[in-house]
Protein backbone atom coordinates (compact mmCIF):
# COMPACT_ATOMS: atom_id res chain seq x y z
CA UNK A 1 0.00 0.00 0.00
CA UNK A 2 1.42 3.35 -0.91
CA UNK A 3 0.64 6.94 -0.04
CA UNK A 4 2.15 9.83 -1.95
CA UNK A 5 3.12 12.97 0.01
CA UNK A 6 5.92 15.34 -1.09
CA UNK A 7 7.88 17.85 0.87
CA UNK A 8 10.79 19.80 -0.60
CA UNK A 9 13.32 20.80 1.98
CA UNK A 10 15.36 23.73 0.85
CA UNK A 11 17.98 25.15 3.29
CA UNK A 12 21.56 24.42 4.17
CA UNK A 13 22.14 22.16 7.06
CA UNK A 14 20.89 18.67 6.29
CA UNK A 15 24.12 17.03 5.36
CA UNK A 16 26.26 18.65 8.04
CA UNK A 17 24.41 16.73 10.71
CA UNK A 18 24.21 13.71 8.48
CA UNK A 19 27.86 13.11 7.89
CA UNK A 20 29.27 14.10 11.24
CA UNK A 21 25.99 13.22 12.96
CA UNK A 22 26.35 9.55 12.18
CA UNK A 23 28.06 9.49 15.54
CA UNK A 24 26.51 10.69 18.77
CA UNK A 25 28.64 13.84 18.99
CA UNK A 26 27.40 17.19 17.70
CA UNK A 27 26.87 20.88 18.14
CA UNK A 28 24.76 22.55 20.79
CA UNK A 29 21.25 23.42 19.71
CA UNK A 30 19.49 26.74 19.60
CA UNK A 31 16.75 27.91 21.89
CA UNK A 32 13.05 28.25 21.35
CA UNK A 33 9.68 28.10 23.03
CA UNK A 34 7.94 25.01 21.68
CA UNK A 35 6.47 23.31 24.72
CA UNK A 36 6.95 19.87 23.21
CA UNK A 37 10.67 20.16 22.69
CA UNK A 38 12.17 20.54 26.14
CA UNK A 39 15.85 19.80 25.63
CA UNK A 40 17.22 17.44 28.22
CA UNK A 41 20.37 15.49 28.72
CA UNK A 42 20.29 11.92 29.93
CA UNK A 43 19.96 13.01 33.54
CA UNK A 44 16.97 15.22 32.79
CA UNK A 45 18.76 18.56 32.91
CA UNK A 46 16.80 20.80 30.66
CA UNK A 47 17.20 23.59 28.20
CA UNK A 48 14.66 25.00 25.80
CA UNK A 49 13.99 23.52 22.41
CA UNK A 50 14.62 24.84 18.95
CA UNK A 51 11.63 24.78 16.64
CA UNK A 52 13.14 27.20 14.12
CA UNK A 53 15.86 24.98 12.69
CA UNK A 54 15.71 21.51 11.27
CA UNK A 55 15.87 19.57 8.15
CA UNK A 56 14.34 16.60 6.47
CA UNK A 57 10.86 15.61 5.33
CA UNK A 58 9.62 14.87 1.93
CA UNK A 59 7.19 12.99 -0.12
CA UNK A 60 5.55 10.00 1.44
CA UNK A 61 5.84 6.86 -0.58
CA UNK A 62 5.20 3.75 1.40
CA UNK A 63 7.63 0.95 0.72
CA UNK A 64 6.70 -2.64 0.19
CA UNK A 65 7.55 -5.76 2.09
CA UNK A 66 6.23 -8.36 4.45
CA UNK A 67 5.32 -7.07 7.85
CA UNK A 68 5.38 -10.00 10.25
CA UNK A 69 2.94 -9.11 13.06
CA UNK A 70 2.25 -5.78 11.41
CA UNK A 71 5.96 -5.05 11.10
CA UNK A 72 6.44 -4.81 14.83
CA UNK A 73 10.00 -5.60 15.78
CA UNK A 74 10.41 -9.20 16.80
CA UNK A 75 6.91 -10.02 15.63
CA UNK A 76 5.65 -10.91 19.11
CA UNK A 77 2.62 -8.82 19.92
CA UNK A 78 2.65 -7.13 23.31
CA UNK A 79 -0.27 -6.49 25.62
CA UNK A 80 -3.28 -5.10 23.80
CA UNK A 81 -3.10 -1.33 23.40
CA UNK A 82 -6.16 0.07 21.70
CA UNK A 83 -4.89 3.64 21.35
CA UNK A 84 -1.89 5.85 21.91
CA UNK A 85 -3.13 7.01 25.29
CA UNK A 86 0.13 8.04 26.96
CA UNK A 87 -0.26 11.62 28.21
CA UNK A 88 3.47 12.27 27.95
CA UNK A 89 5.70 10.78 25.26
CA UNK A 90 9.45 10.82 25.80
CA UNK A 91 11.54 10.64 22.65
CA UNK A 92 15.20 9.76 23.09
CA UNK A 93 17.61 11.25 20.54
CA UNK A 94 21.19 9.94 20.83
CA UNK A 95 22.81 13.18 19.68
CA UNK A 96 23.59 16.51 21.22
CA UNK A 97 21.01 19.26 20.85
CA UNK A 98 21.36 20.91 17.47
CA UNK A 99 22.47 17.85 15.51
CA UNK A 100 20.44 16.67 12.56
CA UNK A 101 18.12 14.15 14.18
CA UNK A 102 17.55 16.48 17.12
CA UNK A 103 16.54 19.31 14.82
CA UNK A 104 14.24 17.06 12.83
CA UNK A 105 12.25 15.81 15.78
CA UNK A 106 11.94 19.29 17.27
CA UNK A 107 10.22 20.36 14.08
CA UNK A 108 7.68 17.61 14.36
CA UNK A 109 6.85 17.36 18.07
CA UNK A 110 5.12 20.75 18.45
CA UNK A 111 2.68 19.76 15.71
CA UNK A 112 2.12 16.36 17.30
CA UNK A 113 1.26 18.12 20.55
CA UNK A 114 -1.29 20.35 18.90
CA UNK A 115 -2.89 17.51 16.98
CA UNK A 116 -2.89 14.92 19.75
CA UNK A 117 -3.08 16.94 22.96
CA UNK A 118 -0.07 15.14 24.41
CA UNK A 119 3.18 16.42 25.83
CA UNK A 120 6.34 15.40 23.95
CA UNK A 121 9.69 15.56 25.70
CA UNK A 122 12.89 15.24 23.68
CA UNK A 123 15.79 13.77 25.66
CA UNK A 124 19.30 14.13 24.23
CA UNK A 125 21.14 11.08 25.55
CA UNK A 126 24.59 10.61 24.01
CA UNK A 127 26.21 8.28 26.56
CA UNK A 128 27.95 5.24 25.14
CA UNK A 129 27.76 6.51 21.55
CA UNK A 130 23.99 6.35 21.84
CA UNK A 131 23.81 2.89 23.39
CA UNK A 132 22.27 4.17 26.63
CA UNK A 133 19.41 5.71 24.65
CA UNK A 134 18.99 2.55 22.59
CA UNK A 135 18.79 0.34 25.66
CA UNK A 136 16.43 2.71 27.46
CA UNK A 137 13.91 2.41 24.65
CA UNK A 138 14.51 -1.30 24.03
CA UNK A 139 13.58 -2.02 27.64
CA UNK A 140 10.72 0.50 27.84
CA UNK A 141 7.01 -0.15 28.18
CA UNK A 142 5.30 -1.07 24.90
CA UNK A 143 2.61 1.60 25.25
CA UNK A 144 4.21 4.24 23.00
CA UNK A 145 5.29 6.43 25.92
CA UNK A 146 9.04 5.99 25.29
CA UNK A 147 10.39 6.14 21.73
CA UNK A 148 13.69 6.55 19.89
CA UNK A 149 14.40 8.86 16.97
CA UNK A 150 17.69 8.71 15.12
CA UNK A 151 19.46 8.25 11.81
CA UNK A 152 19.92 4.91 10.09
CA UNK A 153 23.54 4.98 11.26
CA UNK A 154 22.14 3.14 14.29
CA UNK A 155 21.84 0.12 12.02
CA UNK A 156 25.48 0.52 11.04
CA UNK A 157 26.48 0.64 14.71
CA UNK A 158 24.76 -2.67 15.37
CA UNK A 159 27.14 -4.36 12.92
CA UNK A 160 30.39 -2.55 13.69
CA UNK A 161 30.77 -3.33 17.37
CA UNK A 162 29.25 -0.14 18.78
CA UNK A 163 25.93 -1.78 19.70
CA UNK A 164 25.37 -5.49 20.25
CA UNK A 165 21.67 -5.64 19.42
CA UNK A 166 20.16 -5.69 15.92
CA UNK A 167 17.08 -3.66 15.07
CA UNK A 168 14.73 -6.20 13.47
CA UNK A 169 14.73 -8.43 16.56
CA UNK A 170 14.86 -5.76 19.26
CA UNK A 171 12.81 -2.77 18.13
CA UNK A 172 9.48 -1.95 16.52
CA UNK A 173 9.77 0.20 13.37
CA UNK A 174 7.17 2.95 13.77
CA UNK A 175 8.06 5.35 10.96
CA UNK A 176 10.96 5.56 8.52
CA UNK A 177 11.66 8.60 6.36
CA UNK A 178 14.11 8.07 3.53
CA UNK A 179 16.23 10.88 2.14
CA UNK A 180 16.81 11.74 -1.51
CA UNK A 181 19.48 14.24 -0.52
CA UNK A 182 23.16 13.63 -1.10
CA UNK A 183 26.67 14.08 0.09
CA UNK A 184 29.52 14.94 -2.19
CA UNK A 185 32.68 13.11 -3.16
CA UNK A 186 35.29 15.84 -2.91
CA UNK A 187 38.96 16.29 -3.68
CA UNK A 188 41.32 19.25 -3.38
CA UNK A 189 41.05 21.83 -6.12
CA UNK A 190 44.53 20.97 -7.37
CA UNK A 191 43.95 17.21 -7.25
CA UNK A 192 44.94 15.17 -10.28
CA UNK A 193 41.50 13.58 -10.17
CA UNK A 194 38.98 15.10 -12.57
CA UNK A 195 36.28 12.44 -12.28
CA UNK A 196 35.11 9.51 -10.19
CA UNK A 197 36.49 7.24 -12.89
CA UNK A 198 39.95 8.75 -12.34
CA UNK A 199 39.79 7.66 -8.70
CA UNK A 200 38.58 4.18 -9.65
CA UNK A 201 41.42 3.77 -12.12
CA UNK A 202 44.02 4.96 -9.62
CA UNK A 203 42.75 2.67 -6.85
CA UNK A 204 42.89 -0.31 -9.19
CA UNK A 205 46.43 0.60 -10.25
CA UNK A 206 47.55 1.27 -6.67
CA UNK A 207 45.49 -0.93 -4.32
CA UNK A 208 45.76 -0.03 -0.67
CA UNK A 209 47.54 3.26 -1.35
CA UNK A 210 44.81 5.79 -2.20
CA UNK A 211 43.62 7.40 1.04
CA UNK A 212 39.93 7.80 1.79
CA UNK A 213 38.77 9.95 4.71
CA UNK A 214 35.94 8.36 6.71
CA UNK A 215 34.53 7.99 10.21
CA UNK A 216 35.39 4.60 11.69
CA UNK A 217 32.48 2.28 12.36
CA UNK A 218 29.95 4.68 10.90
CA UNK A 219 28.19 5.28 7.59
CA UNK A 220 31.25 6.51 5.70
CA UNK A 221 33.15 3.41 6.75
CA UNK A 222 30.40 1.33 5.17
CA UNK A 223 30.61 3.47 2.04
CA UNK A 224 34.30 2.70 1.86
CA UNK A 225 33.52 -1.02 1.91
CA UNK A 226 30.96 -0.59 -0.85
CA UNK A 227 33.48 1.27 -3.00
CA UNK A 228 36.11 -1.41 -2.45
CA UNK A 229 33.62 -4.06 -3.56
CA UNK A 230 32.69 -2.11 -6.68
CA UNK A 231 36.29 -1.34 -7.58
CA UNK A 232 37.65 -4.77 -6.77
CA UNK A 233 40.56 -3.14 -4.95
CA UNK A 234 41.27 -1.86 -1.46
CA UNK A 235 41.46 1.69 -0.20
CA UNK A 236 43.68 3.07 2.52
CA UNK A 237 40.90 4.13 4.89
CA UNK A 238 41.78 6.94 7.29
CA UNK A 239 39.62 7.75 10.32
CA UNK A 240 39.40 11.48 9.73
CA UNK A 241 36.56 12.35 12.13
CA UNK A 242 33.49 14.42 11.41
CA UNK A 243 32.57 16.69 8.55
CA UNK A 244 34.80 19.63 9.45
CA UNK A 245 37.72 17.40 10.40
CA UNK A 246 37.53 15.49 7.12
CA UNK A 247 37.66 18.70 5.14
CA UNK A 248 40.70 19.80 7.12
CA UNK A 249 42.37 16.47 6.38
CA UNK A 250 41.51 16.81 2.71
CA UNK A 251 42.84 20.34 2.41
CA UNK A 252 45.92 19.38 4.40
CA UNK A 253 46.72 16.58 1.99
CA UNK A 254 46.20 13.84 4.57
CA UNK A 255 43.54 12.09 2.48
CA UNK A 256 43.07 11.92 -1.28
CA UNK A 257 39.28 12.11 -1.23
CA UNK A 258 36.30 11.97 1.09
CA UNK A 259 32.55 12.49 1.26
CA UNK A 260 31.24 15.65 2.88
CA UNK A 261 27.89 17.34 3.33
CA UNK A 262 26.59 19.64 0.66
CA UNK A 263 26.38 22.55 3.08
CA UNK A 264 29.93 22.06 4.33
CA UNK A 265 31.30 21.69 0.82
CA UNK A 266 29.61 24.75 -0.65
CA UNK A 267 31.70 27.28 1.24
CA UNK A 268 34.91 25.64 0.02
CA UNK A 269 33.57 25.52 -3.52
CA UNK A 270 33.01 29.25 -3.37
CA UNK A 271 36.65 29.79 -2.45
CA UNK A 272 37.82 27.28 -5.08
CA UNK A 273 39.55 25.07 -2.51
CA UNK A 274 37.84 21.82 -3.47
CA UNK A 275 36.28 20.05 -6.43
CA UNK A 276 33.11 17.95 -6.33
CA UNK A 277 33.36 14.90 -8.56
CA UNK A 278 30.15 13.12 -7.66
CA UNK A 279 27.44 12.51 -5.10
CA UNK A 280 26.11 9.52 -3.20
CA UNK A 281 22.41 8.98 -2.54
CA UNK A 282 20.28 6.18 -1.20
CA UNK A 283 18.85 5.40 -4.64
CA UNK A 284 21.94 5.75 -6.81
CA UNK A 285 20.28 8.58 -8.67
CA UNK A 286 21.38 12.20 -8.82
CA UNK A 287 20.31 14.59 -6.10
CA UNK A 288 17.29 16.39 -7.62
CA UNK A 289 18.49 19.66 -6.13
CA UNK A 290 21.93 19.28 -7.73
CA UNK A 291 21.13 17.63 -11.07
CA UNK A 292 24.45 18.59 -12.66
CA UNK A 293 26.48 16.48 -10.22
CA UNK A 294 26.67 12.83 -11.33
CA UNK A 295 26.03 10.10 -8.81
CA UNK A 296 28.96 7.82 -8.00
CA UNK A 297 26.64 4.95 -8.90
CA UNK A 298 26.27 6.08 -12.48
CA UNK A 299 30.00 6.80 -12.61
CA UNK A 300 30.89 3.16 -12.10
CA UNK A 301 30.37 2.38 -8.39
CA UNK A 302 27.26 0.32 -8.98
CA UNK A 303 26.44 -0.70 -5.40
CA UNK A 304 27.74 2.40 -3.63
CA UNK A 305 24.50 3.89 -2.32
CA UNK A 306 23.63 5.26 1.09
CA UNK A 307 20.70 7.44 2.07
CA UNK A 308 20.81 9.27 5.38
CA UNK A 309 17.39 8.30 6.59
CA UNK A 310 15.59 8.73 9.91
CA UNK A 311 13.98 6.08 12.10
CA UNK A 312 11.25 6.32 14.74
CA UNK A 313 11.44 3.18 16.88
CA UNK A 314 9.77 1.62 19.89
CA UNK A 315 10.52 -1.53 21.89
CA UNK A 316 9.86 -4.85 20.19
CA UNK A 317 6.42 -6.39 20.47
CA UNK A 318 4.21 -3.31 20.29
CA UNK A 319 0.59 -3.84 19.36
CA UNK A 320 0.05 -3.51 15.57
CA UNK A 321 -2.90 -1.13 15.95
CA UNK A 322 -0.85 1.15 18.18
CA UNK A 323 2.00 1.02 15.66
CA UNK A 324 -0.38 2.04 12.89
CA UNK A 325 -1.74 4.90 14.98
CA UNK A 326 1.72 6.26 15.78
CA UNK A 327 2.84 5.98 12.16
CA UNK A 328 -0.23 7.81 10.92
CA UNK A 329 0.12 10.58 13.52
CA UNK A 330 3.82 11.03 12.83
CA UNK A 331 3.53 11.15 9.06
CA UNK A 332 0.46 13.40 9.26
CA UNK A 333 2.51 15.82 11.34
CA UNK A 334 5.12 15.88 8.60
CA UNK A 335 2.41 16.95 6.17
CA UNK A 336 1.31 19.85 8.36
CA UNK A 337 1.82 23.25 6.74
CA UNK A 338 3.75 24.50 9.76
CA UNK A 339 6.25 21.68 9.37
CA UNK A 340 6.36 21.86 5.58
CA UNK A 341 7.01 25.61 5.67
CA UNK A 342 9.94 25.14 8.06
CA UNK A 343 11.28 22.20 6.10
CA UNK A 344 11.19 24.34 2.97
CA UNK A 345 14.41 25.88 4.26
CA UNK A 346 16.31 22.61 3.85
CA UNK A 347 17.93 21.24 0.72
CA UNK A 348 16.52 17.75 0.81
CA UNK A 349 13.46 15.67 0.07
CA UNK A 350 12.18 12.78 2.16
CA UNK A 351 9.90 9.84 1.48
CA UNK A 352 7.81 8.88 4.50
CA UNK A 353 7.03 5.17 4.70
CA UNK A 354 3.94 3.55 6.16
CA UNK A 355 4.09 0.70 8.66
CA UNK A 356 4.74 -2.04 6.12
CA UNK A 357 7.30 0.03 4.27
CA UNK A 358 9.09 0.97 7.48
CA UNK A 359 9.37 -2.66 8.59
CA UNK A 360 10.63 -3.73 5.17
CA UNK A 361 13.19 -0.92 5.15
CA UNK A 362 14.61 -2.00 8.52
CA UNK A 363 14.93 -5.63 7.45
CA UNK A 364 16.52 -4.87 4.10
CA UNK A 365 18.87 -2.17 5.33
CA UNK A 366 19.96 -4.30 8.27
CA UNK A 367 20.78 -7.19 5.93
CA UNK A 368 22.78 -4.93 3.63
CA UNK A 369 24.78 -3.42 6.50
CA UNK A 370 25.46 -6.88 7.95
CA UNK A 371 26.88 -7.99 4.61
CA UNK A 372 29.07 -4.90 4.28
CA UNK A 373 30.30 -5.23 7.85
CA UNK A 374 31.49 -8.76 7.14
CA UNK A 375 33.41 -7.56 4.10
CA UNK A 376 35.09 -4.95 6.29
CA UNK A 377 36.02 -7.56 8.87
CA UNK A 378 33.61 -6.51 11.61
CA UNK A 379 31.69 -9.79 11.76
Amino acid sequence: MKKQWMYLLMAAGLSAGILSGCSAAGADGGSGTAKSSVAQDGSGAGGSASSKEADGAGKTEAGSGETGSGGTGSGQAGSRQESWDADTVTIYVPTKAGNQADLYIRFITPVLEKKLGKSFVVVNQTDGNGVVAYETVRNAQKDGSTLLYFLNSMVVQSHTGVYDKTLPENFTPLAVDTSTGSMWLTVKADSKYQSVQDIIDDVKANPGKITYGMTSGQALHMLGGMMETDMGASLAMVDAGGNAERLISLLGGNVDFTFVSTSAAEQYLETNEIKVLGCVTGTGERDPLYPDIPSVTEEGLASTMFGFDTLLLGPAGMDPELVEEINTAFQDAMMDKEVVDQFAAMKNTMEALDVEGSAAYIREFDAKMAENAKLLGFE
